[in-house]
């Protein structure tokens, strides 16, 4: 997919990787160029800022960035025919890559657009206007040979069974001259490393390469279980926040905040487990469909079906009637999918809170998808419990009945207002718009289904926040620094 600009010809004809990889020198704007490939490895300087040029690839090598890096990315642009004028600066782990991006809370890596002004000191808002500030660079795609149930070997003769091509790239042609097969993602590897992600923020970025084929925060192609996913903010991104191609990755404390799209969002079989997932919806009528897109397969009835466990979610959606369309936090199970969805929190849905359809509801009755021990609320003024009628849609009732409950979880407490629709209401972009921690009373620290297996944390709580410790968002990420967060 590379451009058949001036530049790469020339790269190719001398040896590609002279004009590729991380510059030693600074550009104009004092920005270290990184292009693609990166095919050896390397380690980046948190003293200097970089800028992803194009689409580049990691493979056969690692990639390390240190705490406190940030790294650019320029803008996409596309002509009046729609066709790919520029590419979006893009960091692509490939199935022979590796990532090893640690930061802290005090010093996190940053990935944002290249003319982002202050991102350690003062980010670029989410939102302008009630407009979204987003699309301003690609994002990052993380590809791994664990399995998926997605065989796209019979509609490409470059693919083998089992594997596809990444969403968000160009496919490759068999009929290519030479075809660039790094997109591809999937195996037979479930215990897959991909490297390690901590302390990461993913901002304002996205991009539509065309429908239904878009670049969103984070990206999972196939990726495996020896992978480290902990402590990853994606925000105003233009599609989906955190989005899994199948695989069996683990991952916790996942903020999904401000996106276009949805917050969550996986199929092709995903079987990872998730914990603490938190999502903010932007109430400007206009953007965040799901909180959790809930896929099972893309080709009908592909198995093995996607089985995720999550525990600790916490949905704060666009609010009652802010968001009328499909969506607005709303938990969506559908084409299979299968799993678990325990002690978790799931308010202000801007439709019914819990949708499952069609196949989904299959997978209820033969008990491979459980929701129990979880609090949904829609009106967040309302202090009274509401009902199993005020949240269900298709056949959710098959579920909400049973060990689910309907209280009113506080969020804030006594502030919990704040984030109604009346009164002393504010916008979720709004300095002291947002308060994440539950009360510590009631269904909050009640009746909660057990922990199970080794990775989860055992807490006494439901939802991705502890109502007596300092939030896990504190501080590092892009609504806790801009004050939107107010706990």
């Amino acid at each position: 997919m590379k451009k058949l600009t001036y530049i790469a010809t020339l790269a190719t004809a001398l040896g590609y990787s002279a004009y590729a990889g991380v510059s030693a020198t600074a550009n104009g704007s004092g920005l270290y160029e990184i292009s693609d490939p990166i095919d050896a490895s390397v380690t980046l300087d948190s003293a200097k800022e970089y800028l992803l040029t194009e689409v580049v690839y990691v493979s056969d090598a690692t990639i390390t960035i240190p705490a406190g890096t940030v790294i650019r990315g320029v803008i996409g642009l596309k002509d009046g025919s729609n066709n790919v004028t520029q590419e979006p600066g893009t960091l692509v782990i490939t199935r022979t890559g590796q990532i090893n991006a640690v930061g802290t809370p005090s010093a996190p890596i940053i990935f944002t657009f290249e003319t982002d002004p202050t991102p350690k000191t003062a980010p670029t808002v989410p939102v302008f206007n009630d407009a979204l500030v987003t699309g301003l660079w690609g994002g990052v795609i993380i590809l791994g040979n664990a399995p998926t149930n997605n065989d796209q070997s019979a509609s490409n003769a470059l693919l083998v069974a089992g594997t596809d091509f990444i969403e968000g790239l160009i496919e490759p042609n068999p009929g290519d001259a030479s075809p660039d097969l790094r997109g591809i993602y999937g195996g037979d590897a479930p215990h897959d490393s991909s490297g390690v992600m901590r302390y990461v923020s993913i901002r304002n970025g996205g991009f539509n390469l065309s429908a239904a084929n878009e670049i969103n925060g984070l990206t999972m192609g196939g990726v495996g279980a020896g992978t480290v996913l902990e402590f990853i903010e994606v925000v105003a991104g233009q599609d989906d926040g955190f989005e899994w191609f199948g695989g069996t990755v683990n991952s916790k404390y996942l903020l999904s905040a401000y996106n276009n799209d949805d917050a969550f969002d996986y199929d092709q079989g995903f079987s990872g487990l998730g914990q603490f997932w938190a999502v903010v919806m932007a109430d400007n009528s206009n953007d965040g469909d799901k909180g959790g897109e809930f896929d099972g397969d893309d080709q009908s009835g592909a198995k093995p079906y996607a089985v995720p466990v999550i525990y600790n979610m916490t949905v704060v959606g666009t609010g009652l009637g802010v968001k009328g369309s499909n969506g607005g936090g709303q938990i969506d199970y559908d084409a299979n999918a299968g799993g678990g969805l325990f002690n978790s929190i799931i308010v202000a849905s801007g439709v019914p809170s819990l949708d499952i359809n069609g196949t989904s509801a299959d997978r209820v009755a033969d008990g491979t998808l459980q929701i129990r021990g979880n609090i949904w609320h829609v009106d967040i003024d309302d202090v009274a419990a509401e009902a199993v009628i005020d949240h269900d849609q298709g056949s959710a009732e098959l579920v909400l009945a049973t060990d689910n409950s309907f209280a009113n979880p506080f969020l804030g407490g006594a502030n919990y207002a704040v984030m109604g629709e009346t009164g002393s209401a504010k916008k979720r972009y709004e300095v002291g718009g947002v308060y994440l921690k539950p009360a510590a009373f009631g269904d909050v620290i009640a009746s909660l289904e057990p922990y199970i297996g080794t990775f989860f944390d055992v807490v006494s709580y439901k939802g991705a926040f502890s109502p007596t410790e300092t939030p896990w968002t504190a501080g590092w990420t892009v609504p806790a620094q801009l004050g939107y967060f107010a706990d």
